[in-house]
């Protein structure tokens, strides 16, 4: 297995030669190369989570949010190596939010893995919060900035 793989699948296939099984033990792993990161961004920023498996093919990779699929769309794309691309992190409160827990599941005819959780977090940017505290500063002179 190669350095770094955090998770492998191991699955056994039996040769027949002539009619009788050989002791030819075959096998296919599956395991990940690379796995998603927490990763920390501002809203309407672009952000790639990794997500790339090794295996016998073809492997399709999806992705989860919060333990749910995730749906692809215009904005969010599985790219052909496993990998997510969010165009625009959005960072609205409840459903459509991006921040959250995300993890990538990779299946082949042998089975599944699972990756490690990577937390998206949306970060409070900073310009935002200085815009907030100099108009509040206008508004009462007598507030500390």
């Amino acid at each position: 297995m190669p350095p770094g793989a955090l998770t492998s699948l191991r699955s056994g296939n039996w040769t027949s030669l002539n009619g009788a099984w050989a002791g030819v033990w075959g096998f296919s792993e599956l395991f990940f190369l690379k796995e998603p990161q927490d990763v920390t961004v501002t809203r309407k920023d672009p952000v790639f989570l990794d997500c790339q498996a090794h295996g016998e093919g073809p492997v399709k990779v999806t992705w989860l949010k919060n333990g749910a699929k995730l749906s692809e769309n215009k904005r969010i794309q599985v790219l052909s190596n496993g990998s997510l691309y969010i165009r625009e992190v959005e960072g609205r409160r409840g459903e459509h939010s991006d921040e959250g827990f995300y993890q990538c599941l990779a299946v082949n005819k042998y089975g599944a893995i699972l990756s490690q959780k990577a937390h998206l977090t949306l970060s409070t940017s900073l310009a935002f919060w200085a815009s907030q505290v100099l108009c509040d500063n206008r508004k009462n002179p007598d507030t500390p900035v």
